[in-house]
């Protein structure tokens, strides 16, 4: 019997190499800087990125321009408002998340700073999650994130007590089975030299809905199961167990590309979530070989200009098959993307 969904190693090779010969080098890691409060300590970095990071989940369809002409969208919409959190209160991104009202929260989430109106969607589980977080970083790491990673500083261990391990079941945040979010926070703190792990092997891609899309899109994986690929075509409901399978096959897929490759997962990651969100959005057609260059974060992440189509487009299955190109990550409702 035929699985339901396989990896196309070949084609996850072959897209690596692809992204070796764009001989990009990541200019947009200093938005990772960009995005802290002003005047951080790297204690004070360090909670505001293990805090933010496990909000990240939910943003499809967010967007706004600011007063002064700029447009946001999803994440970017997210850390514009974090960052300025602590304009509401100068210890919000600290373990003073565990007892704060719902107002604070809901106000430094709104763009107007009304609480009745926050921007963000999905305001209660948000709350529930950094309390839960704060709460617990208070009684065993004295609501310092410094010293979660002190006490842990390697992500897996013989005896389970790894970094990743620890913090997937000790804090609802980040109760992914795929750590999605743990490496989002990692990754911060990796790019902008704040901290390492003893073990980097143990990094993998931090699969996300723009990840999905793109590894079905170009063929890393298969979907032999023609309802469950009809199911992500038209949108519909995805079961747990379906998305689970998706997602890791898709992990698996991308750390045959980055094995293959020799390419740094930070920079495969930031390659396909930036192209997710550019050049082969959800919430419009795919620019395999036209673009208009509106919405560009692929240009000036990686300093390239854009010949007006995919920058992957030479790889890419999807470029060349409607099969591929019509898929879209599953319809689920999650915290862990």
């Amino acid at each position: 019997m035929t699985a339901p969904i396989s990896i196309n190693t070949e084609q996850a090779r072959r897209m690596g190499q692809h992204i070796v010969a764009l001989n990009w080098k990541s200019a947009g890691y200093d938005t990772i800087n960009a995005a802290l409060p002003p005047d951080c300590t790297d204690e004070q970095a360090i909670d505001y990125f293990f805090f933010t990071s496990m909000l990240l989940f939910d943003f499809k369809n967010i967007e706004t321009t600011l007063p002064d002409g700029t447009y946001l969208k999803g994440t970017n919409v997210f850390f514009h408002l974090a960052k300025h959190a602590p304009e509401i209160r100068p210890d919000f991104w600290s373990a003073a998340l565990a007892t704060m009202p719902d107002d604070d929260y809901n106000r430094a989430f709104s763009l107007t700073h009304n609480p009745a109106q926050p921007t963000m969607p999905r305001m209660d589980e948000r709350i529930a999650l950094l309390r839960d977080a704060a709460a617990k970083l208070l009684e065993r790491w004295d609501g310092s994130a410094s010293r979660l990673l002190a006490a842990h500083p390697n992500l897996k261990t013989a005896n389970g007590n790894g970094l990743l391990e620890v913090v997937q079941r000790t804090f609802q945040g980040y109760d992914d089975p795929l750590y999605k979010k743990q490496f989002v926070f990692l990754k911060a703190l990796d790019v902008t030299g704040r901290w390492q792990p003893r073990d980097p092997e143990n990094i993998q891609m931090p699969v996300d809905y723009h990840v999905i899309r793109l590894a079905l899109r170009n063929g890393t994986i298969t979907v032999h199961d023609p309802a469950l690929a009809a199911a992500l075509r038209e949108n519909q409901p995805c079961s747990a167990e379906d998305e689970a399978a998706l997602r890791t096959a898709i992990m698996m897929a991308y750390d045959e590309m980055i094995r293959s490759s020799g390419l740094s997962v930070y920079f495969v990651d930031e390659v396909f979530w930036l192209v997710g969100r550019s050049c082969c959005h959800y919430a419009r057609p795919p620019r395999c070989a036209a673009c208009d260059f509106s919405d560009c974060t692929v240009q000036p992440a990686f300093g390239y200009t854009c010949p007006g189509k995919c920058p992957l487009a030479g790889a890419c299955l999807g470029a060349q098959d409607e099969a591929y190109r019509s898929l879209l990550e599953p319809n689920v409702v999650t915290t862990y993307y």
